[in-house]
């Protein structure tokens, strides 16, 4: 279409969307559809859009959509970078959130929960002010982490990654722990397993207070005692759960089967029976949670629980973006994602006669 001379001769007046509109023959609407790739708008329209745009020089007026929409672009994600940040877990799910946000006006502002502003309510709310986030994402906060409360009253769409805080008002998006345990410990004792250990995550997680007691019930269902020597503390760390278990299998009465909460503690089981000259899974079968990359090239591949990590993102991202879009959406999402038992080549029914002749070698080294 071509310009009117009003068009050409506006000089320095900034392009307005209307004038966009007026170009195409479409209404402001469309346009402004078609620059938000909206897939209402076909790909003529958008095209035509476009073309329109640049032969006028528009450009988005950034602060303007700020203003009218009344926030910012900014969702903050709340992680603790110490230790954690960096594992496979949380890389997962940003990486998940960050693909929901691509071609969208939004982008990510990390925060460290376990940074010192944090600890301090005013500071945090100082913090989350400057920043000027519209919504919040809370990964994975421990249940002794006073910061989510501080964040419920600021009355910001927030939603929790990976926990539900126990409140009934507050959105959160999780994988059934639950559930996921109890079909590893089943398929353990399916197999044969009846002296079975179990190496925990962190006390304050509540991720590993669901997988913990799912090993327990599901024991006692099938009235398998669950010894507290065989239970033990790990952290979801691979050296502590590798000393550990150094510690358990050097024994002459140890455990035929071990089920880690996290892959990464079966990596040090697995490396501990190594040390030991036990075989997995001929010895000792080990059994993981997670599935994160690696555990199917590890040696041997890992048994484990899958858990749609990516997914726990984008449902997150999706939720605050729908909230943001119709500020006056009541709906409180609680949401819970199911898990995938993957049995691999660390696993096996135990092989008793084996076990005892290898115990008695080990017990023969540590004498000597």
């Amino acid at each position: 279409m071509l310009l009117t001379g009003k068009m050409r001769n506006q000089g320095n007046r900034k392009v307005t969307m209307g004038d966009i509109a007026r170009a195409t023959g479409l209404s402001t609407m469309t346009v402004s559809r078609a620059l938000r790739e909206s897939e209402s708008v076909s790909k003529a329209t958008r095209k035509r859009v476009l073309a329109a745009t640049k032969r006028l020089n528009y450009h988005v007026d950034f602060i303007a959509r700020q203003l009218r929409a009344k926030h910012t672009f900014q969702l903050g994600v709340v992680v603790p970078f110490r230790g954690y940040v960096g594992q496979y877990y949380f890389g997962q799910i940003l990486q998940g959130i960050q693909s929901v946000l691509t071609g969208t006006d939004y982008h990510i502002s990390l925060f460290d929960s376990l940074s010192e502003d944090f600890n301090n309510t005013q500071k945090c709310i100082d913090l989350c002010h400057e920043r000027r986030v519209s919504g919040l994402i809370i990964v994975a906060p421990g249940r002794n982490d006073r910061f989510p409360k501080t964040f419920i009253n600021l009355q910001m769409p927030l939603i929790i990654v990976g926990s539900s805080l126990g409140r009934q008002t507050i959105s959160y998006v999780d994988v059934d722990n639950h559930t996921g345990a109890c079909a590893m410990t089943q398929y353990l004792i399916d197999l044969g397993h009846r002296k079975i250990g179990f190496i925990k995550g962190p006390n304050d997680l509540r991720d590993a207070a669901q997988r913990e007691l799912a090993f327990r019930k599901t024991m006692t269902a099938h009235e398998i005692p669950v010894l507290d020597d065989w239970i033990g503390q790990g952290d979801y760390e691979t050296r502590k759960a590798f000393h550990l278990s150094l510690d358990w299998l050097a024994k002459r009465d140890r455990p035929t089967a071990i089920f880690a909460a996290n892959d990464q503690m079966a990596y040090g089981v697995i490396d501990a029976a190594r040390a030991l000259r036990l075989r997995v899974p001929d010895d000792l079968s080990v059994a993981g949670f997670d599935d994160i990359e690696g555990s199917a090239e590890f040696v041997p591949p890992l048994t484990t629980v899958a858990q749609p990590m990516a997914s726990l993102g984008r449902v997150a991202a999706r939720y605050l973006l729908d909230v943001l879009a119709e500020s006056d959406l009541p709906s409180v999402l609680h949401q819970k994602l199911p898990t995938q038992l993957i049995t691999r080549s660390s696993t096996a029914p135990p092989n008793h006669r084996g076990q005892v002749a290898k115990s008695d070698a080990v017990a023969a080294d540590r004498e000597y």
